[in-house]
């Protein structure tokens, strides 16, 4: 590997068998020049992707912000993947650094914006805050700001956007909404304030968030209800009318908001979750 541009000590732009890479490490560029060989024990991290519009995106960044915020940025994904058990798309890395310059420019501006669902965030996707409060511990280290709450939270909404199956038009915020929105029906149907620290509030909240993904990316043929389903919808229907007139809420919510009809298989198994 030789060194095509250097960003600074640290990063380092290169040429991989004729491809372009990204090398993140302590000293790599010291006292370096273009053409000369890197020392692969240095490396840490390695960006190398496909797409010449990762690198028109990045170069063009670079132009405005310093490269200390492509380390950090580094840094705070090297984390959260360990942490979430999860790789996100190189792409996450130019949204992060963005994010993260833009933020800090506007604290010391005094303009630090409100997180309107930053309840949802906290209770919904906890590791996911969790990492966020981290990240702000390593912006506070690196750059001497310390960001607000709020910030956490939209930055685990990064992780989240990164880390679910989904197009690029998705929306996780519209997501997170959805997720709260069907709580509080839960909560207000059957009369109950659920425990957030409960297994069971934790298994209900996983089933929530892959019925929000089935829904943003519903497969490309439905599948046929069979007549099981059939029978263990009319079956529950009778047995557990409550849990069953809840979900019919839930039911219409996602129809009239989302525009999406819940299958007969996926109402069953919903409504096996409130009873």
């Amino acid at each position: 590997m030789k060194i095509i541009k250097i960003f600074n000590n640290n990063v380092v732009l290169a040429d991989q068998n004729s491809h372009q890479i990204v090398l993140i490490g302590k000293g790599l560029g010291f006292q370096k020049k273009p053409g000369m060989t890197i020392q692969s024990e240095k490396i840490e991290q390695i960006y190398a992707p496909t797409e010449s519009k990762w690198f028109s995106l990045f170069n063009d960044l670079l132009k405005d912000i310093s490269p200390e915020y492509l380390e950090i940025a580094a840094q705070i994904i090297h984390l959260a993947e360990a942490k979430l058990e999860t790789k996100f798309n190189e792409y996450l890395l130019i949204s992060l650094m963005d994010h993260i310059h833009f933020a800090v420019v506007r604290h010391q501006q005094q303009i630090d914006i409100h997180n309107e669902i930053l309840w949802e965030v906290k209770h919904y996707y906890p590791t996911e805050f969790q990492v966020g409060q981290t990240a702000l511990g390593i912006i506070n280290q690196r750059l001497g700001v310390r960001l607000t709450d709020d910030e956490a939270g939209f930055i685990a909404l990064k992780f989240v956007e990164s880390g679910l199956n989904h197009p690029q038009s998705y929306d996780t915020v519209a997501l997170t909404k959805m997720i709260g929105d069907v709580i509080q029906i839960v909560q207000f149907q059957l009369q109950v304030t659920l425990d957030t620290d409960s297994i069971s509030y934790r298994r209900f909240l996983v089933h929530l968030r892959f019925l929000a993904e089935r829904i943003i990316k519903p497969p490309e043929k439905d599948a046929a209800s069979t007549e099981d389903d059939i029978f263990l919808f009319e079956h529950i229907k009778r047995k557990y009318q409550t849990a069953f007139a809840c979900t019919q809420k839930v039911v219409n919510f996602i129809a009239d908001s989302m525009h999406q009809h819940l299958s007969y298989n996926e109402q069953v198994y919903s409504c096996s979750t409130y009873y």
